[in-house]
């Protein structure tokens, strides 16, 4: 939509639900592609957690500002209690591609091309937080095959 400017009132409560929930779940993904013990678990989310701020802190466009502010108070995270790590990758990546087309249907180019390079930028920074692999810490990769294949997927979702 070129030359249009989104912001919350462009969207369904549902769409805008699904802003709030897409970066934790992007995020979440990669998280299930490669399980990399507690301490993993901790420094991915720590580092999910720490794009969120700084990404949402240098926002440009109104929409990525307003969902900024939105995410201060109402940030939301996907129920995952019994789903197995393919039912996470499955749900998220369906949840990044309605999001692409939301985004292409009611956002500038602007605007999509930025939401869309802040979420890879947070999944990249999650499958770089922790090395994979290897024992007490000692040899593993920093980013997983399966990492890869993961941040592959979200990037052809968003498309």
């Amino acid at each position: 939509m070129i030359g249009m400017v989104a912001n919350k009132s462009n969207f369904s409560i549902e769409e805008w639900d699904l802003f709030r929930k897409v970066p934790m779940l992007t995020g979440i993904i990669v998280m299930a592609a490669a399980p990399s013990g507690p301490l993993g678990v901790f420094k991915e989310s720590a580092a999910a957690a720490e794009m969120l701020r700084e990404g949402l802190a240098s926002a440009q466009t109104e929409l990525m500002q307003v969902l900024a502010e939105d995410l201060k108070t109402n940030l939301s995270v996907h129920k995952l209690e019994s789903e197995s790590p393919d039912q996470i990758r499955a749900a998220g990546l369906a949840a990044l591609r309605e999001l692409g087309n939301i985004l292409r249907a009611k956002a500038s180019e602007e605007e999509t091309a930025e939401f869309k390079s802040w979420l890879i930028a947070l999944a990249r920074r999650v499958a770089e937080a922790s090395h994979e692999g290897g024992f007490l810490g000692f040899g593993g990769v920093q980013v997983s095959e399966a990492e890869v294949s993961a941040l592959d997927q979200i990037e052809i979702a968003l498309r």
